[in-house]
């Protein structure tokens, strides 16, 4: 019998052919890298035979260096399809010369770059980004100062819209210049932004920060780019300011004469314009479409108020968007006159819908919903009339008709009691029932009474507690009506810091609230979750917050 045979265990030897490919493969590598040197070092004799363009500049008494002309021989445009020999010319830009004034000076960038990318602005907010066309005219204002300048004139534009809508009101864009204590610093925002980045904060202020106060203000699209085209100027010390002006911080920004040409202005009129209320506000044919209308202040406030809203917004609207203007006395005073003696009625209105549209619309919107064109700008959403049929189930009239007639402190609702007499206030109140509430005015739902006030209240501790457990989520922990929820609600919940709101509201309306709800609102009703002396308690909690303890 055959043994079977004996298994080689050993690894075998490689393919033959293996090791010639290895070296041959190195070898061309190798020739690879030879080849590669060898162009490069040609391209190194190409550029010594062309050497890198470093121009410097003057610009302002600081000596600018760049390389743009590296590519861009004598301001010319390289053709992307042939760059070494197809060239379009530079502008004419006389009386400037390119030789003095350089590239970077008008259309910014990275001058001493190398890197094509880089050169025509590093990545990020876009404060050095290439500019081009007509986005030029953004460095006028750099060398330049503010004024009808030719081949700049939408950049003059932006500078007078700027005024216009009392932007400086809020911002500071100059050094040393009084104002701005509302709005971020805008000295050096074309340092650091871009005109895309700048144009979308103008578009859209309240996209970043989503808490912005800034409104949106209703500028058509040329008008946006022409206010960026000024921002973009701004850079700190302007290269037009001399040594002196620069050393003492005081360079002068011209003036705009905001007042038109209409020889039917008033003197009144003629301060409405010049102190930029009109920016914003609207008084007969004019209108900034921002904030609430003008035309009838004299009958709708007091001369008192009118001054004081002047002078401190918040005092009269906690958290008015409106900003305080420091204003010379003589200046208020005149304010102060012209609208308490002259902007008053009567209102030209003959129906209710009239009424409505000239007096409401502006706040509540044309179709009663409360998304009327300033309520973005308004402290809280103005109360709906469309869809809200359980509110006004609920609300006695003769409290509709008290609204009307004296308005309601703390807000941006104001008194039509002078303005309108009962007859027309009766009008236009069934106009909004029939328009949009969709009932009949004596159409009520009774409410469950609230509790009897007494004196038996829990301690402070407890209070404290029930309020954190049931409140605070959307009133926030001191009141300001911004809890960690409160922006999943419209309307917002209530500012328990309102003090001239809550100073016009009895107890007793307070306990109601709690106990029943605010039908139409987040406020859900407390009665089947608190105890009597509990939503008396929390009654005192909100007494607190506001400061209307009474003594």
């Amino acid at each position: 019998m055959k043994k079977p045979a004996k298994q080689d265990t050993e690894t075998s030897e490689p393919p033959r052919w293996l090791s010639p490919f290895f070296f041959a493969a190195g070898f061309a590598a190798l020739a690879a890298l030879v080849l590669v040197f060898l162009l490069h070092d040609a391209g190194r004799a190409d550029l010594e035979q062309q050497p890198i363009a470093d121009l410097t500049i003057n610009l302002g008494g600081q000596p600018v260096r760049e390389h743009c002309t590296t590519c861009h021989p004598g301001g010319s445009r390289p053709d992307p399809a042939d760059l070494p020999s197809s060239r379009a010319p530079h502008p004419a830009i006389a009386p400037h010369r390119i030789d003095q004034l350089g590239c970077t000076a008008c259309h910014l960038g990275e001058g001493m770059a190398l890197d094509l990318e880089i050169s025509h602005g590093l990545p990020g907010s876009g404060g050095r980004d290439i500019l081009t066309g007509e986005d030029l005219q953004a460095s006028c204002f750099r060398c330049h100062p503010p004024g009808p300048l030719p081949g700049g004139e939408e950049a003059w534009q932006g500078y007078q819209q700027f005024f216009a809508k009392a932007c400086n009101t809020c911002h500071v864009f100059q050094p040393n210049a009084p104002g701005g204590y509302y709005g971020p610093d805008l000295i050096r925002i074309g340092t650091v932004f871009g005109l895309a980045a700048i144009q979308e904060a103008i578009r859209e202020p309240r996209k970043a920060p989503v808490n912005s106060t800034m409104p949106r203000f209703p500028l058509s699209k040329k008008q946006v780019r022409q206010v960026s085209y000024f921002l973009k100027s701004l850079r700190g010390t302007p290269l037009y300011a001399t040594p002196l002006q620069m050393q003492s911080g005081r360079i002068e920004f011209p003036q705009v004469d905001l007042v038109p040409t209409a020889p039917s202005l008033s003197a009144g009129e003629r301060h409405l314009f010049r102190q930029q209320c009109l920016g914003c506000h609207k008084f007969g044919s004019y209108d900034g479409r921002i904030a609430p209308d003008l035309t009838f202040l004299g009958d709708q406030r007091s001369a008192d108020d009118i001054r004081t809203f002047l002078l401190n917004p918040a005092r009269l609207v906690p958290g008015s968007a409106m900003p305080g203007i420091p204003l010379e006395e003589r200046t208020t005073g005149q304010l102060v006159t012209f609208l308490s003696e002259q902007a008053i009625g009567p209102v030209p209105a003959a129906t209710g819908m009239h009424l409505y549209m000239q007096l409401c619309q502006r706040c509540h919107a044309a179709g009663g919903n409360g998304f009327g064109p300033i309520q973005p700008n308004l402290t809280r959403l103005p109360r709906a009339f469309a869809d809200n049929a359980a509110f006004f189930h609920a609300v006695d009239d003769q409290r509709l008709i008290t609204s009307l007639k004296n308005g309601i402190p703390g807000t941006s609702m104001p008194a039509y009691g002078r303005l309108l007499d009962t007859a027309r206030l009766e009008t236009l109140l069934d106009l909004i029932f029939a328009a949009f509430i969709g009932i009949e005015r004596d159409e009520k739902i009774r409410q469950p009474p609230p509790p009897e006030l007494s004196g038996i209240l829990p301690g402070r501790a407890q209070i404290d507690a029930v309020y954190a457990e049931n409140c605070q989520r959307c009133h926030g922990r001191f009141g300001s009506g911004k809890g960690t929820d409160y922006l999943e609600y419209l309307p917002r919940p209530r500012n328990l810091r309102n003090q001239p709101y809550f100073a016009a509201l009895t107890d007793r309306r307070l306990v109601q609230s709690i106990h029943g709800g605010v039908p139409g609102t987040a406020m859900p009703a407390f009665r089947d979750h608190l105890e009597d002396r509990q939503i008396q308690g929390l009654v005192g909690k909100v007494r607190a917050f506001s400061g209307t303890e009474k003594p």
